[in-house]
């Protein structure tokens, strides 16, 4: 296991690269300046040379890059130009919102997909089966923000149930879950469903129900087994992209995290904010991705052989 750990840690690093050069050379060739974004109305061009200067603006890029490199080999990801701030300890400030945002949306994705897919598929041809998969078509095709608006519509002023937005207890928490949950839970759903048509029909589960097991017996501790390897790939991918860039739902929400910061950082072209957020966002996937190849291995023998015996 541990060799398979270090293996992808090794797989890792070649994308972290290239996201610190994209970023890097993205930020230059964006429209705007961020001198002229921090100065405001009033300004002269003595005071735009110096405050370039005090920011290492007017140095060659690639100096700049050189030095942003050795700043992030020694865990440095600059000082923000609008807080003042470290960026590190603003991501730190932001990351455990994010965080609760994504463990929420992703538990409500799962317990809900995967008991919609399990009823759909053992009400096939009926009714709810049908309403089933068009609620979830609805979910994959809706964008997060436009489900957002909606929950904050009705949910929220219409029928004035939860909070539409801010940050506060677990009230708060609901609707910004639910709509950054939404797609996943859609495509848990279809997965779930079609996985346990096809399942409920093989030579073991006929065998399970010989024995006079239960039909929750039958589906839950025999049928749903096997089903771990696509569920922990859906589940993994998802939930990487919630910590990772939950961007538009914090910022419909008005959500305190990681995803909000950066786009504040980008309305207000904060140079060392932006990096920061997109290399942290970038290392906190690929670990993600890690963790989710980690459990691969842990469920499925075969995989961990396969890893292994790999050059």
């Amino acid at each position: 296991m541990l060799l398979i750990i270090i293996k992808r840690l090794f797989h890792g690093i070649p994308v972290i690269l290239g996201v610190i050069t994209i970023s890097f050379i993205l930020m230059y060739v964006a429209p705007g300046d961020p001198v002229l974004a921090l100065v405001g109305d009033y300004y002269d061009d003595a005071t735009l040379d110096n405050l370039r200067h005090q920011l290492g603006l007017d140095r060659p890029l690639p100096v700049q890059y050189g030095i942003y490199l050795q700043r992030i080999a020694t865990g440095d990801l600059g000082t923000s130009f609008v807080t003042g701030r470290p960026v590190w300890d603003d991501l730190a400030e932001k990351f455990p919102y994010t965080l609760q945002l994504a463990l929420a949306a992703m538990l409500i994705a799962i317990i809900t997909g995967v008991l919609l897919g399990v009823f759909s598929a053992l009400k096939k041809n009926t009714v709810w089966d049908k309403l089933s998969i068009v609620l979830s078509l609805a979910g994959v095709s809706a964008p997060v923000f436009w489900v957002a608006l909606l929950l904050i519509l009705w949910v929220g002023v219409y029928l004035q149930w939860l909070p539409p937005t801010g940050y506060g207890g677990l009230k708060f928490l609901v609707l910004p879950a639910i709509a950054l949950g939404a797609r996943s839970m859609a495509m848990l759903t279809r997965l779930t469903r079609a996985f346990m048509l096809d399942t409920m029909n093989e030579d073991y589960i006929t065998t399970a129900r010989a024995k006079g097991l239960s039909e929750r017996m039958v589906i839950f501790k025999h049928a749903f087994r096997n089903m771990a390897i696509p569920l922990i790939t859906i589940i993994g991918l998802d939930f990487g992209s919630y910590v990772s860039g939950a961007v538009l739902t914090e910022s419909v929400f008005g959500w305190p995290g990681v995803g909000r910061f950066a786009l504040n950082a980008i309305m207000k072209r904060d140079f060392p904010a932006i990096q920061g957020s997109v290399l942290f966002m970038a290392v906190v996937f690929v670990m993600i991705n890690i963790l989710v190849d980690i459990l691969y291995a842990w469920v499925d023998p075969r995989i961990r052989e396969r890893i292994t015996n790999a050059k």
